[in-house]
């Protein structure tokens, strides 16, 4: 390979390994905790515009500071006014988990599993395994950098 080919290459891999990283660390770490009263309960109907005309449900919970999506299972009767606590992430300001001040069990939105954790991971993982054992899995590693990226501006926006 070409030494100037190989050089980019690395710089490449260091610059979405950073920012993987970058990612993996603001979803692990524990941000800044928040106790606040639920205010507010919605449930949208999301339609899918296809063939079956499919829909599902999203729950979103609304408190003095923040509106964030929640999982099925945690909605339960009479939600508002009851308090909750939940950690907003440090960096990106997203909310890593969720829970009622009554339960000790916590909540997570798998979306944000997906986009802080499994994105980064699997990237890193395949970034490693080109490097260290010289693998051809440019086109796995280009796919995932492309995912990273589309999550690094979701985190954003």
């Amino acid at each position: 390979m070409h030494p100037k080919l190989n050089k980019l290459r690395l710089s490449t891999y260091a610059v979405f390994t950073l920012g993987a990283l970058l990612i993996f660390v603001d979803f692990v770490s524990p941000g800044r905790r928040i106790n606040d009263k639920i205010i507010n309960l919605k449930k949208e109907r999301q339609q899918y515009f296809n063939a079956a005309r499919n829909y599902h449900y999203s729950y979103k919970i609304s408190t003095n500071e923040h509106e964030f999506i929640v999982a099925e299972d945690f909605i339960e009767p009479k939600l508002i006014n009851k308090k909750i606590q939940y950690s907003i992430s440090r960096i990106f300001k997203e909310v890593n988990w969720y829970k009622l001040l009554s339960s000790q069990k916590r909540s997570f939105s798998s979306l944000r599993v997906v986009s802080g954790c499994l994105v980064p991971l699997l990237l890193i993982i395949a970034i490693f395994v080109a490097y260290k054992y010289k693998k051809k899995i440019g086109l796995l590693i280009f796919i995932l950098q492309v995912l990273l990226l589309a999550d690094f501006i979701f985190l954003i926006l």
